[in-house]
């Protein structure tokens, strides 16, 4: 059975590192995308294994979001999971959030995951077969004061998610979304006082976004919640 191909967004740190890893252990090809090259770079030395593929790009262009999958297709024939993972995070009550951060939120959150879910429909519509799974937020959930505009980002997500479920329904392609709470990773390097001892570590909920990727009958959206978080 010849190996999948997964492509990745966001790919070089945090939960995208540890999706990287993960799928890779479980003998996927990899297409990744992240736009930092020092952290493309860093990232790339603990990688032992191939086959990887990784690009610098900004999902905010949609040039670069075809880009990758055209790149999964030229180098590896076929798309079998588009993995929506790049985003971004900004902190501030409504009347404080700037225009800018209202723009760059919606732009990486929102509009990266449109314009690769575009170009990998296209060929996973002519494969018959594929999987665009989402990464949400339970910010998007739990209604969670200044997160106006983030969470409202990831609320949008989680809609296109359902969405594209519905409009490709008997395609033979899966449309997911795994709205996971606070991980331990850099989105809250301009706020360390959100971080929480409580916190979960990437490499858990990449292990509970591959069990999800497996298991094809499981619900279209997955909330993860911190074991200690009260709802």
């Amino acid at each position: 059975m010849a190996a999948k191909v997964a492509a990745i967004t966001g790919a070089y740190s945090g939960l995208g590192a540890s999706l990287s890893r993960a799928l890779l252990k479980k003998g996927y090809k990899l297409v990744l995308g992240g736009k930092d090259p020092a952290e493309q770079e860093a990232f790339l030395k603990t990688m032992k294994r191939k086959p990887v593929i990784a690009l610098v790009i900004d999902v905010r262009r949609k040039a670069d979001c075809e880009q990758l999958i055209q790149t999964a297709i030229q180098s590896f024939g076929r798309l079998d999971i588009l993995i929506n993972n790049a985003g971004t995070w900004r902190m501030a009550p409504i009347d404080k959030i700037t225009e800018q951060d209202i723009h760059d939120l919606f732009e990486t959150n929102v509009f990266g995951p449109i314009y690769t879910s575009q170009a990998a429909v296209k060929v996973m519509k002519k494969q018959g077969s594929g999987h665009i799974l989402n990464i949400g937020s339970t910010a998007a959930v739990d209604y969670k004061t200044s997160q106006v505009a983030y969470g409202a980002s990831k609320a949008a997500i989680i809609g296109l998610t359902g969405c594209l479920r519905t409009e490709l329904a008997g395609t033979g392609i899966r449309v997911s979304v795994f709205s996971p709470g606070g991980m331990k990773t850099n989105l809250f390097r301009t706020h360390p006082g959100r971080m929480q001892p409580d916190f979960m570590e990437p490499d858990f909920v990449a292990g509970k976004i591959l069990r999800h990727i497996q298991n094809p009958d499981d619900e279209w959206h997955v909330v993860l919640r911190r074991q200690n978080k009260k709802v």
